[in-house]
């Protein structure tokens, strides 16, 4: 297998900056860092006494919920398709 090339971006999350690398597209480490950034500001406007370290947990817990129910929702979509099978005439 072959190793991709790593990219290495700089985001900045609350006023912290910090290097990313790694193999994907370097625009799509910012939008990460930025849609990070976006939701740990958003949470702590409406938080103005917590610590940056709590805001993040809540951000990290935010954004576990999201991962699950968007994985939720997918198997509850391929749960109601039929299975498929391995046939030689059909493309993958």
């Amino acid at each position: 297998m072959e190793d991709k090339e790593k990219s290495r971006v700089t985001v900045h999350i609350m006023g912290e900056e910090y290097i990313l690398k790694g193999t994907s597209a370097p625009e799509k480490m910012l939008n990460v860092g930025r849609y990070v950034d976006r939701l740990m500001r958003s949470l702590s406007e409406n938080n103005h006494q917590m610590s940056k370290q709590k805001i993040a947990v809540l951000a990290a817990l935010n954004l576990a919920d999201e991962l699950l129910k968007l994985k939720e929702e997918k198997q509850g979509y391929t749960a109601g398709q039929p299975e498929r099978r391995g046939n030689e005439n059909e493309l993958a």
